[in-house]
This record gives C-alpha cells, structure tokens and sequence, in this order.
C-alpha cells in the first residue's frame, strides 16, 4: 500500500492525532523518566504516562474495531469522537515536555508586552480584587472549560446534525493542534511561575469548593507548564462561541457568561497573560477557516483513492464537481474549497 493510500485511509484529525502521538510519547517517557532521576517525580509525571497509556489505547482500539466491523454505527460514532478526546488528553501532557524540544523560553516578552499595554501585569493588577468568594466563582468558570469547549459538538451530534456537528469538531482540533505547534515555537510559563515572587496575596477560597477541587486536579496535572501562549482556554472556548451562534443560538447565551468568566479567570488564576488571551482570540478565527478548506480538499482525496470521507463533510473534487457524503453531485466552476459556504458545511 502506498504512502497516500495508507494517510488518506484516514480522516485528517485521526492523522493529526496519530502525527502528534509519536513525539507525545518520546515527550512523555523524557520526562517521567528525567523527573524520576532528578528525584521531582510528583504525581503528574506518572500521570503523564498514564495519560498517554489511555491515548495510544483509544486510537489502536479505534483501528482494530474499524477493520472488524466497518459498518457498525457504534464505530462510526467513536470515530468521530475519539480524535477529539485524544485532542484533550495529548493537551494535558504538552506543559511539563515542552522544554524538551525548546528551552528558550519567551516568557519575559510576553511579560514587557503586558508592562507595555498596561503598565504592569494585569494579574497584579488584580489582587486588590481577591477574596476567597471570587476564588471560587473564577476557579468555576476556569474548570467550565472542560464542557464549555466540546459542548456544541456535544449538542449538534445528539441532535444528529452531522454537518455542522463535523464543522464544529473539526474547527476545535485545528485550534489544538495549531495551538500545540506554537506552544512549542512559543514556550512561555505563566504568570503564577514567572511572577511568583510579586505576589503578595494567596489565591485561597473555601476548605470545601471549587478551588479545593482545582488544587486536586492541579497536583495530578502539569504544573511546571511552558504553555502560556497562546491560551488554548480562550482560543477553543472562543470558537464555542462563534459555533454556537452560526448553529445552536440558544446555546451561545447560555455559554456566553461563562465564557467571559473563563476569560477573566485566567488572568485572576495567574494562568496567563493578557497578550496570551489576544493570542487565543486570534487563533480562534484562523483555525474556524483553515479547518473546513483542509476537512473538504482531504475528503476530496478520499473520494479520489475509494475511501469514505466523514458524514457531514463538503468533498471538493478536483475535477470541478462538489459532491456530499450522500453521493449527490452538482455543478461547481471553482476548484478545491473555493465557496465558503460549503467548505464550512452550511447551505
């Protein structure tokens, strides 16, 4: 079997998963076993590696169910779901590996550029404002992430509506995987790290809350972390936002208050800079239009070597035809992802 044949057998978030696995892994050991070494193994390192256990788990359990059975709809549904649970587990691991691949670190920039905007670094700025109640609500709204971001693929694939379910999922893993490529060319540790001398006041809230939650999933989850810019929290909670709007209305005013609250509680967390939230704001845009126009041309490959393309998704056939997983075809006088409109799965 040829190199493209063997590629296109897959969907593109499978190939990014699957590109992104191997150096995870080598990552991932490095570290754990530099930290067992260096006598600083906490329970993140082990973790790690448990982490990494569950992804190289979920996608060779992919592989082998769809080789078994092809046609069964329970496959289909997890293909479709678990790249983007593999997204958030390859998210954990990058904080504590990334000064593997680069050591030079860009955290004093980022650092002049919020002195420059603003005078001073707006996490102080912010410490007037601390109180164990506000701790709370901004340690809830930080931890609102973690639903906030795969909601509208949730609700869009319980209603069946796989077009726009494949546009929004796939918009959400090009954030990541953009996202994780510039936290490597942008290695930064966060303000909590860097600026942790400066503070004066401690980010405790109740025995019995959220925080005390947080702290619990903090010490299982890298905490040494080179992966300030660009926040990720901003950028894919930010394109929740955009999909819910084009495609669940309702939905976008149910996430819209605790979208703003997760972007103030990173600054008040000391989890970010200012410029790092621009970043996320940026990235956010960019991965909702790259992610239609790479989903539609690989689909367009598929078609051309045999293979299924993912429901939902627009094929861009090179010879001028538009065709849809449905098999109807019409008419098209561009070539490739030209039309907007159907490159992002909307009539």
């Amino acid at each position: 079997m040829s190199l493209a044949r063997l590629l296109f057998r897959l969907r593109p978030e499978e190939a990014a998963a699957a590109a992104f696995v191997l150096p995870t892994t080598w990552l991932t050991l490095a570290a754990f076993f530099y930290a067992r070494e260096a006598g600083v193994l906490g329970p993140r390192y082990p973790g790690g590696v448990v982490r990494l256990g569950a992804v190289l788990l979920l996608l060779a359990g992919l592989a082998i169910a769809q080789r078994r059975f092809p046609a069964s709809g329970l496959v289909r549904a997890l293909r479709e779901t678990v790249p983007l649970f593999a997204c958030f587990l390859i998210y954990t691991n990058l904080h504590d590996t990334i000064g593997f691949v680069n050591p030079h670190d860009v955290h004093d920039a980022l650092v002049a550029a919020d002195e420059w905007l603003f005078g001073t670094q707006v996490c102080l700025w912010a410490e007037p404002l601390i109180s164990p109640s506000l701790t709370e609500l901004m340690q809830l709204f930080y931890l609102s992430f973690f639903w906030i971001a795969p909601s509208v693929s949730v609700l869009l694939l319980v209603q069946r509506r796989f077009t726009e379910f494949r546009a929004a999922t796939t918009g959400l893993v090009a954030c990541f995987f953009t996202g994780y490529m510039l936290y490597v060319l942008f290695p930064a540790a966060p303000p909590r790290l860097v600026l942790a001398t400066e503070f004066t006041k401690n980010l405790s809230g109740y025995p019995v809350g959220f925080s005390t939650l947080s702290a619990e999933a903090f010490s299982l989850l890298p905490t040494d972390s080179r992966a300030a810019f660009p926040s990720l929290h901003t950028a894919a909670s930010t394109l929740a936002l955009f999909y819910a709007w084009r495609y669940a209305r309702r939905w976008f005013f149910v996430l819209l208050p605790f979208v703003v609250g997760l972007w103030i509680s990173t600054i008040y967390l000391r989890h970010h800079y200012f410029v790092d939230l621009v970043g996320g704001w940026a990235l956010a845009p960019v991965a909702a239009w790259l992610a239609p126009r790479v989903d539609s041309w690989w689909a367009g490959r598929q078609a051309e070597l045999g293979y299924e393309p993912a429901r939902g998704v627009a094929i861009a056939r090179r010879a001028g035809q538009l065709t849809t997983d449905n098999g109807n075809e019409r008419p098209k006088q561009t070539t490739e992802t030209d039309n907007e409109t159907e490159a992002n799965g909307t009539a």
